[in-house]
């Protein structure tokens, strides 16, 4: 469903306050106009019991008569039958006008009575009149017809001038608004350094520096979080380089003196965390690599950075009953080194490390590259693995690189297999 904006509920609510107004004020003139009739007939009626009064004499007012346009009798029963028709008893309140007629709801009336008692010494006078559409005074309906058009002016301009303040109000509140609206999605480093811009409201200029000091803060805790990485990765290089040389020069040295299978063992644990500590350092230094930095981009043999990626992932299958399978085809194209080494190896290491059984598969078809591995019970962490739908820092990292770079990357598991799936796009970097 969708949802109404902010200006449209404003001219919505604003309009029905309009037309609710026009009507109360429509049933209130309607009202007061009808009311004007009757305080007129009604005077009338008293007027015409005074003057029969005084110039008919006591017979014939018990008898009752037309008189001046009214019947008059001090006698109920003498009144006329549509008298005594529409009203089953006579009235009881003096001064007080009755009415009856045949309309209803919206439908206009063909026939009105109007009844009336007026106390005298010798006891009621009754006068009642009758109004029918031939008898219909020309006056009355010219005064409703003059009363309908000063009505419809009046709402016209009621709602008009409504309907124009409306305009001015939303105008004059609308302008801040969408200029805060522009201020906070063109909000960067330089602007968020600035003073905020006045929006000619407090509530407004209120929000705006709530919304600027929340984007300082995230903003200085990314940048304290992006200059940690940045400098702990460069530190970091430092001694893996170290260890990593000591570690070519000790396979040397044992080269040519005969050493058992422990210390070879040991040498071998520390050339692979060495291994994996620069790869997860230079990941993390391309994760802070400015996106307005060009990338070096150069040829690439896809399928031979492959092959060579999944040798150096080889020591993570040693003592696992796990084979490889890899499917490859000639393909080359420009390419950044350092973040396709970084993607494809994440994928591979994931691969190896978290297959205990069965084989690895990888594939590689021009730009498309599959890599597909069984997830077993046999490693104790596998039933929480496939509750997952990666496999940790690797993974994340792959995926974050892989939208930096515009690659197509996509992983699942189905049926005990995760297949992790990437498409390269070679393009201008």
């Amino acid at each position: 469903m969708p949802r109404i904006s902010l200006k449209g509920l404003l001219v919505a609510s604003f309009l029905s306050l309009g037309l609710v107004l026009m009507a109360a004020y429509s049933m209130i003139s309607k009202d007061y106009f009808i009311r004007g009739l009757d305080a007129s007939m009604a005077a009338n009626m008293e007027k015409t019991a005074r003057t029969f009064l005084r110039l008919v004499g006591p017979e014939q007012q018990r008898q009752g008569q037309e008189f001046s346009g009214f019947y008059l009798a001090k006698d109920w029963q003498r009144m006329p039958d549509y008298v005594r028709q529409s009203f089953a008893q006579p009235p009881t309140e003096p001064a007080l006008l009755y009415k009856a007629s045949d309309g209803g709801g919206f439908r206009r009336p063909e026939r009105m009575v109007f009844l009336m008692r007026y106390d005298t010494q010798e006891g009621p006078l009754y006068i009642a009149r009758e109004l029918t559409p031939p008898v219909k005074s020309t006056v009355v309906h010219a005064t409703v017809r003059q009363n309908r058009q000063f009505m419809l002016t009046v709402s016209l301009v009621v709602l008009g001038f409504i309907a124009l303040i409306s305009w001015l109000l939303l105008r004059h509140v609308s302008r801040p608004m969408a200029a805060l609206r522009a201020w906070t999605h063109a909000l960067d480093r330089d602007k968020l350094a600035q003073p905020v811009p006045d929006f000619a409201y407090p509530e407004l200029n209120e929000l705006a520096e709530l919304i600027r000091t929340s984007l300082s803060s995230v903003q200085a805790a990314l940048e304290r979080e992006r200059r940690f990485l940045r400098h702990a990765s460069h530190e970091l290089r430092t001694p893996i380089s170290t260890i990593r040389s000591n570690v070519e020069l000790q396979r040397k040295l044992t080269a040519r003196q005969a050493t058992d299978e422990a210390q070879q063992a040991i040498l071998d644990r520390i050339d692979r965390a060495s291994l994996t500590m620069q790869h997860l350092t230079e990941t993390l230094l391309w994760l802070n690599h400015q996106p307005d930095e060009p990338l070096q981009a150069q040829d690439v043999d896809l399928a031979r950075l492959v092959r060579e990626l999944a040798d150096e992932m080889a020591y993570l299958l040693t003592g696992k009953p796990v084979r490889t399978r890899i499917v490859t085809s000639p393909f080359t194209c420009a390419l950044p080194l350092i973040p396709a080494r970084i993607v494809l190896g994440n994928l591979i290491r994931n691969a190896y490390q978290h297959c205990w059984h069965d084989s690895v598969r990888i594939e590689q078809h021009g730009a498309r590259i599959v890599i597909r591995n069984p997830v077993g019970l046999e490693n104790p962490d596998d039933s929480d693995l496939q509750q997952q739908t990666g496999y940790g820092l690797g993974l994340e990292l792959t995926e974050q690189l892989s939208q930096r770079l515009g690659w197509r990357y996509h992983h699942a598991l189905r049926d005990g297999v995760y297949q992790a799936e990437v498409e390269v796009c070679p393009a201008s970097y």
